[in-house]
């Protein structure tokens, strides 16, 4: 039986199908790594326990060592040709820095729902992102909100790539806090898609997003 492949606008629907083998334990690894930085970062420990801990976290590097990479490069023109196969899919959708779950960095966005009248995703930060004590970085929320406008984008069955972000910050955000993240395809201009969303803690607005992203022009070279 010849294996299912996808186009460029079903990556949201097929990074929902099956999920591969080999991604259920990415993910495994994914979240202990980022379970484990959550729980030692400022811990108040003794300088045996660290230097404990650190002997076989840098045991570990030198186990996994330096192996090939895969070359999402090659799953990406597979993708935009209709000739990408579910484990491409997952290689680029994945290992999002904003969301993956094979990617131990990316903030665990939670999306609840997706359609052309927008997109909506709950995130809890921890420690990790703080900046002002108890609050948020600002660099962060400006890295959730370019991934939250562009899950909009995709849900409106648009590609394009980010031009300008101009974000407001309406009220600080509080770590350990669940938050709402809404975004919307508000108009479009030309090859321009202007992209609005925000960060709500319950009924407060917190942040404030507009995003001008870029339609690819598909026209052929003079």
């Amino acid at each position: 039986m010849t294996e299912k492949t996808f186009g460029p606008f079903e990556l949201l629907s097929a990074h929902k199908g099956d999920v591969p083998e080999t991604f259920l334990e990415r993910r495994r690894i994914a979240a202990a790594m980022q379970a484990l930085s959550e729980r030692l970062i400022r811990i108040e420990a003794d300088d045996s326990d660290l230097a404990a801990w650190a002997d076989q976290l840098e045991a570990l590097v030198a186990s996994v060592g330096d192996r090939q990479r895969r070359d999402t490069r090659a799953a990406n023109r597979k993708m935009f040709t209709g000739q990408a196969t579910a484990t491409d899919i997952f290689d680029m959708m994945d290992y999002d820095p904003m969301g993956g779950l094979s990617n131990p960095i990316a903030p665990r966005l939670e999306w609840l729902d997706e359609s052309a009248d927008g997109v909506e995703a709950t995130i809890t930060l921890g420690e990790h992102y703080q900046g002002p004590p108890g609050r948020v970085h600002g660099g962060v929320l400006g890295w959730i909100m370019d991934a939250v406008l562009s899950r909009a984008m995709h849900a409106s069955m648009k590609i394009g790539v980010t031009g300008t972000l101009n974000m407001r910050y309406m009220a600080s955000t509080p770590i350990e806090t669940a938050l709402t993240c809404r975004a919307h395809l508000a108009r479009m201009e030309g090859r321009k898609m202007f992209i609005e969303g925000g960060i709500y803690v319950e009924d407060t607005q917190t942040v404030q997003a507009e995003g001008i992203f870029l339609m690819p022009n598909l026209g052929k070279k003079k």
